[in-house]
């Protein structure tokens, strides 16, 4: 080969290498995997057309030798980054890499809300929505369609942010940006809003992951002088007054290749490229996703399965996390939740973690009960009929009671109804067409168990007061009763209980003293589990009682005490038709006789 060939070669070469890190834009470090990839791919090549030019072809001598000693250190190193960094030698490193995770109650750990505020909306339902917006405006939909979704609390509202990316490569030629980001309440699916402008100031996405060239939102990153910092999770958050940024997470590895740790943001005006870092215990407030997703569940996994090191061949106190991982928010702090379970575990959980997803401070509650998938398939057992699909469960502290809340959707994605399940007995599962009215039915759903330790856990409080009816009214509603109740000297609740719950609330006027027992009181309106009307009451012989006990496990025809004798007209009728006049006598006489004694 001559100078020429070798020449071409080398350019292309360096080309190539070029091209690949401009493409690539991996970390300027060894100390992650993609920079010492691209480190080694570059000397290998380097080293490569150093053989190539010290070679004589003329004389059929090739020096390949470098090269095979660099793909051999290339290899090893391939090989014995990831087991140096493994358990076998970092087990209590990855163990207590989540850091220490504080036991609480339930009701400690997740606060109650009002039912108009519980987040029902999943991140399909708001894509949906977003793209329907969209298809509203025809202009905007032939150059635009939906880039990522990140769900965000805004101004004390939780909502999807949603930005537009462009088409294809052309539509980003044509108009270089894409006008405003969509967001959909998380409460509210009806409630979408295109936003375009914030005050005077129109927006523009102009830097973003979709872009192109130096719009690229990492390339124009890295442009910024942030070559050698490991990036990753590019979310676009709002901050207070609506204006867009996208927030970058930057991190180390604690291992060799491995086990990422969050070091801070880098945030970066999405108009004019305005690019600022912030150390973990600087960044601004209306950040709410700093720790990525898969961060924390990788450590959560650590910390279940290394609780004794990588030589517990019992499963000794192993734990680890179910499938499902939701962002959930408590308080104005955003968290990651998910349920623990036994390791071989299928479908009940042995508690529930949350960790903030700012600084990783993490929590637990020990308690048994449903995994979400369980509690899903229990949802949709109850609409069975109707084919409906069940959203991700959501942990709430309904009065007290640890449950899950779910949207049920049907075959086009749009919300039907709503379930709340019993977290620890998911067998009590509740329905209804709005959140209130499942709210509603859930707590007689729970009163009407009989599981008193539902009721009467550490978690949720009942409570008994005896006093004089001041009014009550009743209201039908999709064919049940409901009781509205005010007592003298509570005035500021109202007790509300279903039809069911008692048969002496039908018949209960003003100034009837009662006896209620209820669960602890939310908004002021208060879910009875008890009702008795002090006025009527019912009693019953020694004797009845016997009979019921006997009674019990047998229906009326089976009972010895019940004279009950099993008809069919048609049959009775057929044979009474076949006696001869003689028989008929004699039956009726002896039935007479029967009669008489």
């Amino acid at each position: 080969m001559g100078y020429t060939g070798k020449s071409l070669i080398s350019v292309g070469s360096a080309l190539f290498i070029g091209l690949m890190y401009y493409l690539a834009l991996p970390t300027w470090s060894l100390a992650y995997y993609g920079g010492f990839f691209f480190v080694a791919l570059a000397v290998l090549i380097i080293v490569a057309n150093i053989c190539l030019w010290a070679s004589n072809f003329d004389k059929e001598k090739i020096l390949w030798q470098p090269v095979v000693v660099v793909v051999a250190v290339i290899f090893a190193f391939s090989i014995g980054g990831p087991f140096i960094g493994s358990s076998i030698f970092n087990a209590e490193k990855k163990y207590n890499q989540l850091g220490e995770v504080v036991e609480l109650g339930y009701k400690d750990m997740i606060k109650e809300i009002d039912d108009s505020q519980i987040p029902i909306v999943d991140y399909d339902l708001a894509r949906k929505q977003a793209d329907k917006r969209i298809g509203e405006d025809l202009a905007l939909g032939s150059r635009a369609e939906l880039g990522g979704s990140v769900i965000q609390e805004v101004n004390g509202e939780i909502m999807y942010v949603t930005y537009l990316k462009h088409k294809d490569i052309f539509k980003w030629m044509t108009f270089d940006s894409t006008p405003g980001y969509i967001t959909v309440s998380a409460t509210n699916p009806n409630k979408v809003k295109y936003v375009t402008s914030v005050g005077d100031d129109e927006i523009e996405i102009v830097y973003s992951p979709d872009a192109y060239f130096s719009k690229d939102l990492k390339r124009h990153i890295r442009n910024q002088g942030y070559r050698d910092q490991a990036m990753t999770d590019y979310t676009l958050e709002i901050d207070d007054t609506g204006m867009p940024y996208w927030v970058v997470t930057t991190y180390r590895n604690i291992t060799v290749w491995g086990e990422p740790e969050a070091t801070g943001v880098i945030v970066v005006d999405a108009q004019s490229g305005k690019t600022e870092f912030y150390s973990m215990d600087e960044i601004p407030e209306w950040v709410d996703i700093v720790q990525p997703e898969s961060f924390i569940e990788n450590q959560i996994k650590n910390w279940g399965e290394l609780v004794h090191g990588i030589l517990n061949l019992s499963n000794k106190d192993k734990i680890k996390k179910t499938d499902d991982m939701l962002t959930v928010y408590s308080e104005g702090n955003c968290y990651y939740f998910t349920g623990m379970t036994s390791v071989g575990s299928d479908e009940s959980c042995v508690g529930f973690i949350m960790v903030n997803t700012r600084d990783k401070s993490a929590k637990m509650c020990k308690m048994s009960g449903a995994t979400e998938d369980a509690a899903k398939k229990s949802a949709e057992g109850k609409v069975s009929d109707y084919g409906y699909t069940a959203t991700e469960p959501l942990p709430l502290n309904v009065n007290g009671i640890p449950t899950y809340v779910m949207a049920l959707k049907d075959a086009e994605g749009l919300i039907k109804s709503y379930a709340m399940v019993n977290i620890e007995l998911y067998g009590i599962v509740a329905n209804g067409d709005t959140l209130q009215k499942t709210s509603k039915a859930y707590i007689q759903a729970v009163a009407n168990s009989g599981k008193n330790d539902v009721i009467s856990s550490d978690e949720t409080y009942s409570y008994t007061l005896e006093g004089k009816v001041a009014r009550i009214s009743s209201v039908v509603e999709e064919g049940s009763t409901y009781y509205y109740i005010i007592i003298e000297n509570e005035a500021n609740k109202i007790f509300t209980a279903s039809y069911i719950t008692s048969d002496e609330l039908a018949i209960t006027r003003d100034g009837d003293n009662v006896v209620i027992n209820y669960i602890d009181d939310k908004n002021g309106t208060v879910d009875i589990i008890s009702f008795d009307n002090t006025a009527y009451g019912v009693t019953i012989s020694e004797d009845q009682e016997n009979r019921n006990e006997l009674d019990k496990d047998t229906s009326a025809l089976d009972s010895e005490y019940n004279q009950i004798v099993e008809v069919n007209p048609e049959i009775n009728q057929e044979t009474w038709d076949s006696l001869t006049e003689e028989e008929k006598a004699k039956l009726i006489q002896e039935l007479l006789g029967d009669k008489e004694s």
